[in-house]
């Protein structure tokens, strides 16, 4: 179902919710946006790097970490993605840049993510009716912990299901599954909420979930 605005979702009847993180709870192009900058500002400082060449490399180091790693949670690697980057530049590994630059990257991110106000409430919501809830998510543990303590995500949330701990990315079944496993709930009991309509609404609906499609446009 596609949701206009979040009063949209029906919480009755229902005994959990599964939620996307990345851009369902904050909007992601923005916050990227800006810690992408940061991180590229402090290559073109300190590393000898323009920003056509960043620029060029950062794209090759994605596209190369997503095609072998297809999949998996760590093919969002942005660890990958700027080890791969100083290797294409300068064709050697350099552990400094990466580890600096994905730090930087990440700081940034983290302070300027902002909860989507309809979303907080209907977490709010939720609660209030005992709901149970967990956070379905691709990419690796522990940048989506750090997202979720952000995000004071403790607060409502009882698990995080990341699709490195899956072993799987969204809309494989098996991120569900396990989600519902850890919830003690039955897939007819819950329903996912998500932006992507491949990952989320599709693949929760494969097996049985009802899901909830909101875009950036949701209010």
């Amino acid at each position: 179902m596609v949701v206009k605005t979040w009063s949209d979702i029906d919480l009755n009847g229902i005994k959990g919710i599964l939620w996307d993180l990345d851009n369902t709870l904050y909007l992601y192009d923005s916050v990227h946006q800006i810690a992408f900058k940061a991180c590229k500002d402090k290559a073109l400082l300190m590393y000898g790097l323009n920003e056509e060449t960043f620029n060029s490399c950062w794209k090759m180091a994605r596209n190369k970490v997503h095609d072998d790693l297809h999949g998996q949670g760590a093919s969002h690697s942005r660890l990958l993605y700027l080890q791969k980057l100083f290797e294409f530049a300068f064709g050697n590994t350099n552990p400094e840049f990466a580890i600096d630059l994905e730090e930087i990257y990440w700081s940034v991110f983290l302070k300027e993510m902002k909860w989507r106000s309809g979303a907080k409430q209907l977490m709010h919501d939720a609660k209030s009716k005992g709901i149970e809830m967990a956070i379905v998510t691709d990419l690796t543990t522990h940048i989506q912990l750090r997202k979720f303590i952000k995000l004071g995500l403790n607060e409502f949330v009882r698990f995080l299901v990341s699709s490195e701990e899956a072993g799987v990315e969204k809309p494989h079944p098996n991120i569900f599954r396990l989600a519902l496993e850890k919830l003690n709930l039955k897939a007819q009991d819950v329903i996912m909420i998500g932006d992507n309509f491949e990952k989320d609404i599709k693949g929760a609906e494969a097996i049985g979930i009802k899901a909830y499609w909101i875009d950036d446009k949701t209010k």
